[in-house]
């Protein structure tokens, strides 16, 4: 049976260019088409945990990444008054696997582009349709033109079209949250991940260089978007009224032409990793709520081990059931330390504060721990 040599990518978000990097590096070439007409990057500022820069130096760009970023060596945990509940020391953690990094999404997404100079990438393309045959995949792109390929990879994001096309699927679900994403200078003692915590709601700081900060605010809702309004800096003020400084001074200082970024928080939680030749990768396979901050970890782990398996299969039908087999159980305890968290921090706040303040480092440890080994 043939092995692969014609790839196509469709997305070039984060784990599109990663895939792209990964399989360059391991001597092969793929086709890229992305929806968006342009590079402009969406988001504000991830936070990179170290089994994600130990992914960034695999593809080559860690240490441009700690340049324009900002390490982080600690997570403090307030309550929404301002008392300090915890404090963990992320640095010592991670030490053996990679430094945990705060970094702006723009910066992070320019230095993949950069990486990819020179690929085939169609910009403002994507699938119309496409069909499985035995030897190879057909497919229908939206220039009007039809090609075939050994592999298809959906790394096209939440509101993944490959897997409308391909698989079942009802699209995202809900997670009875909303969120806001921005970026603000950042305030006096601010030098590590801090998050404060208020009832059935969260406000997040985390630096990412050049004297800056990300934000991520978060609230319960029984509906995605309750109003028109929800999204604005005025609807964030009044929902984090009762916050203390720093919260209150940021909030107040943030103008309402400041760009801000509102969705609803939601997540892809059926398994549909992959069939035949078509595979799933990053947000498209297995988007969740962003309070474990692995998104982008695995997104580039699901592109390093992609290419691995790319490189040294002996035939194109054996790359699917392979890739499926060796993310499934990471991803679904991901998954499962992702919703135990949203769990705990729904709990009444008296009662998660002790239970934050007795055994932070220990839930940590569980987290964590089973990404410091290599996926």
């Amino acid at each position: 049976m043939a092995k692969v040599e014609r790839v196509l990518i469709v997305g070039a978000g984060l784990a599109g260019l990663a895939l792209t990097i990964a399989l360059r590096r391991q001597g092969l070439s793929a086709a890229i088409v992305e929806r968006a007409s342009d590079w402009a990057s969406t988001g504000a500022g991830p936070y990179l945990v170290g089994s994600a820069t130990r992914a960034l130096r695999a593809l080559g760009i860690a240490d441009d990444a700690a340049r324009n970023g900002c390490v982080i060596r600690t997570q403090t945990l307030f309550n929404h008054r301002g008392t300090r509940v915890a404090e963990i020391d992320a640095e010592a953690f991670w030490e053996g696997c990679g430094p945990c990094l705060g970094l702006a999404r723009s910066d992070l997404r320019n230095l993949l582009v950069e990486q990819v100079a020179g690929s085939h990438i169609r910009l403002g393309v994507t699938v119309q349709s496409l069909r499985q045959h035995e030897d190879c995949v057909w497919v229908q792109l939206s220039d009007g033109s039809c090609e075939t390929y050994d592999l298809v990879v959906g790394a096209d994001g939440i509101r993944s079209s490959m897997r409308r096309l391909e698989f079942v699927d009802s699209g995202p679900n809900f997670r009875g949250q909303v969120g806001w994403r921005f970026i603000v200078r950042r305030p006096p003692d601010i030098d590590g991940w801090t998050v404060f915590l208020g009832p059935r709601s969260a406000f997040l700081m985390l630096p990412i260089g050049d004297d800056l900060v990300y934000c991520y605010a978060d609230k319960f809702s029984p509906q995605r978007i309750q109003d028109p309004t929800q999204g604005s800096i005025e609807r964030l003020r009044e929902d984090f009224a009762d916050f203390a400084s720093p919260v209150r001074d940021v909030l107040a200082r943030f103008g309402s032409a400041d760009p801000i970024h509102f969705s609803a928080i939601e997540e892809v939680a059926h398994q549909c990793y992959g069939r035949g030749r078509v595979v799933l990768i990053g947000d498209a396979a297995h988007a969740m709520s962003p309070n474990m901050a692995c998104g982008v970890a695995m997104a580039f782990e699901d592109a390093l081990v992609q290419a691995e398996i790319v490189s040294r299969a002996g035939a194109a039908s054996e790359v699917v059931p392979e890739f499926v087999r060796r993310r499934s159980a990471r991803v679904g305890r991901v998954r499962q330390q992702t919703d135990r968290r949203d769990r705990l921090r729904s709990l009444p706040p008296m009662i998660r504060d002790v239970f934050l303040r007795l055994l932070s480092g220990r839930l940590y440890k569980a987290n964590y721990q089973p990404l410091l080994a290599l996926p």
